[in-house]
């Protein structure tokens, strides 16, 4: 094939430039091939003989498209196809095996014609754009990631102005991006607590320093968001600051969680203080009782005003002693009884009490699930539960109102918000009124023993505060949906796995008078006056008292006294030696000792361990002497049951 009349040969310096087709471009750096129609090579400059590691003489004859890589390869053709349209004229990219392997050539290429006007040849003039590729590709990822990012990214001016923000801005904030630029919105003014902080922020990256912290900012509908933000200076080559990159990253669900785990920790805490002192509590409580009762039974029966005083005190004490259970129950520290429990029946018997109580103004709803199973839990502390629910929701509405109770079952998989367990399901208990509702700075701290907002009132603060103890008690769960004006809602989730339900152990009946005995009674009590206390009425009733002050002097008496010990009256909380460690030697050294442990904050963790060492009698604090007299008697007339406990 001859050459085109407009190609002839400048310079002979090789066999490339005096190649009539490659003409001008034999000495070029660019890439220069001439190919017939059929992807033939008719010539090459030495660039491109260099590039791909052959010299230009090699190349007529051979194909082009062997070159090109499998993946580009159809592409290529159809290219080519289109270069014989007009204008003849195309331009490409596509990855070419080189001498340095794979690299992206920009081809720009035109079909020339013989003297006749004939399609005769494509003429291909290339560079090699890999770098450029890859810095496309790059920036491509690049933007991608940044529009992707799941942490809001801002760019400003060193002043503040805004421009530039990734989708998630606009997500988070509400704002559309043409909000963003028009309103001229300065984002990272926002959410600082105050002028000082803020120039204290400007200070920070005006010096180039990068600056952290968490703020709480506004989104466009006015609700709050917390953000972890990150802000630092962009340099130019000159070391200016010319921009500021700003990163936000949303943590209200972080927070949130977070102050759930402080509120649980300083419940938690308060729990551990109610059962500590709960112990020194029912001993003074049962000193008060217990005097009280024996001034009432020695009081003349004339003295009627006497009488009433130490009636009063006598009931002053026993309304401290529920007073002091109410705290162990919210410290949980209390055992809970399970038995089966129909909590429609029970809540149907509750309404049916309260209806007739509460005043006329309040209208009762029940929405209860009639299949709703039958779940082992105390029944006493679930009425409690539902009966200080439904107390609040009466106080939250003064001028009357609709108090909805409402039953259903919910699998655990839709609590996971609250920590359910998905492998169960759940007895749920609703309890809304349509009162004033709980602003959000009380509601964090609604279930604290003793906060109370009905000061001068009655209130003692202590209702919610047990209702937490016995849901917690129970391994359930507490949530409450509130909003000022709109009503609350308490939702209680209590587990319907099934547990050992025990029935309530009967207690001996009470007698009106003290039964006697002569037997021989050991009392092991740290508190001198209720020492004194149980010393008188014990004796008062014939038996023969002897009395320790602590855990080494009980156990020099049982070791080192040969004398015959039939009772034992234990109290837990000793010093020196702990009430447990006596026992144990009772149970060693006088196996045929009777013994009634005596303990004002008996949790269930001692009882299960004083049950292993076969231990079966308890009696709490603060107590009715009557009720100690005739325990006492009946264990030592072996009436009471040794398997039962109570």
């Amino acid at each position: 094939m001859s050459p085109p009349a407009a190609f002839t040969p400048l310079h002979a310096a090789d066999s490339a430039v005096n190649d009539p087709w490659v003409g001008p471009w034999a000495r070029s750096l660019e890439l220069a091939v001439v190919c017939d129609l059929a992807g033939r090579v008719i010539a090459v400059n030495s660039a491109f003989g260099r590039k791909f590691g052959r010299r230009s003489a090699e190349w007529p004859g051979l194909a082009v498209a062997d070159l090109v890589h499998p993946d580009d390869f159809a592409d290529w053709q159809a290219a080519a196809a289109r270069v014989q349209r007009p204008p003849y004229h195309i331009a490409r990219e596509h990855r070419w095996h080189t001498a340095q392997g794979w690299r992206w050539l920009q081809w720009e290429e035109t079909l020339l014609h013989d003297a006749e006007g004939q399609p005769a040849a494509l003429r291909s003039i290339g560079r090699d754009v890999t770098k450029h590729r890859l810095a496309e590709e790059h920036f491509s990822k690049l933007a991608q990631a940044v529009d992707q990012s799941p942490v809001s990214i801002v760019m400003t001016t060193p002043g503040g102005r805004v421009q530039y923000v990734n989708p998630r801005f606009t997500q988070v904030t509400g704002y559309t991006l043409e909000e963003v630029f028009e309103q001229d919105l300065r984002v990272l003014r926002e959410g600082h607590p105050g002028e000082a902080a803020y120039r204290a922020f400007c200070e920070t990256v005006a010096a180039g320093r990068q600056w952290r912290g968490e703020l709480r900012t506004r989104r466009k509908d006015g609700s709050s968001v917390w953000e972890a933000v990150t802000v630092a200076p962009i340099r130019s080559q000159t070391g200016e600051i010319t921009h500021l990159l700003c990163l936000r990253e949303d943590i209200t669900e972080r927070k949130r969680l977070e102050d759930q785990l402080r509120q649980a920790q300083k419940m938690e805490s308060l729990g551990t203080l109610a059962g500590g002192i709960a112990h020194d509590f029912n001993n003074l409580i049962a000193i008060i009782k217990g005097f009280a009762e024996i001034a009432l039974a020695r009081c003349a029966t004339g003295d009627e005003l006497q009488q009433k005083y130490l009636r009063e005190v006598h009931g002053a004490a026993q309304r401290a002693a529920g007073l002091v259970r109410q705290i162990l129950t919210f410290s949980r520290k209390t055992e809970v009884s399970y038995r089966p429990v129909d909590l429609n029946e029970l809540i149907g018997e509750l309404v049916g009490m309260l209806a007739a109580t509460f005043p006329r103004t309040i209208e009762f709803r029940s929405e209860l699930e009639d299949t709703l199973p039958a779940f082992a839990a105390d029944p006493n502390q679930l009425q409690q539960v539902i009966m200080n629910l439904c107390v609040n929701a009466r106080d939250a509405m003064p001028d009357g109102g609709v108090l909805t109770l409402r039953t259903r079952r919910v699998p655990g998989a839709a609590l996971e918000a609250l920590h359910g367990d998905p492998q169960h399901d759940y007895a749920a208990v609703s309890v809304g009124d349509t009162g004033c509702g709980i602003p959000l700075e009380v509601r964090s701290r609604i279930f604290e023993p003793f906060f109370t907002t009905k000061q001068g009132h009655g209130g003692t603060g202590l209702g919610l505060a047990v209702v937490y103890g016995i849901v917690l008690n129970h391994h359930g769960l507490l949530d409450v949906e509130s909003a000022p004006g709109e009503g609350t809602t308490f939702h209680v989730y209590l587990p319907l796995a099934a547990r050992a339900a025990g029935g309530p152990v009967p207690e001996p009946s009470r007698s009106q008078t003290f039964p006697p005995g002569k037997e021989d009674i050991l009392i092991v009590e740290d508190e001198p006056s209720l020492r004194d206390l149980l010393g008188t009425v014990l004796r008062a009733c014939g038996y023969r008292v002897h009395a320790v002050s602590d855990g080494a002097e009980a156990a020099s008496f049982i070791l080192g006294n040969p004398q015959v010990i039939d009772a034992v009256l234990l109290d837990l909380n000793l010093p020196r030696i702990h009430g447990i460690e006596i026992l144990k030697t009772i149970r060693q050294s006088r196996p045929g000792a009777r013994v009634i442990v005596l303990s004002g904050n008996l949790t269930p963790e001692s009882r299960q361990e004083l049950r292993a060492l076969g231990q079966t009698e308890f009696l709490d604090k603060p107590y009715d002497l009557e009720v100690l007299a005739g325990r006492l008697r009946a264990v030592l007339d072996g009436e009471v049951d040794e398997e039962a406990g109570a």
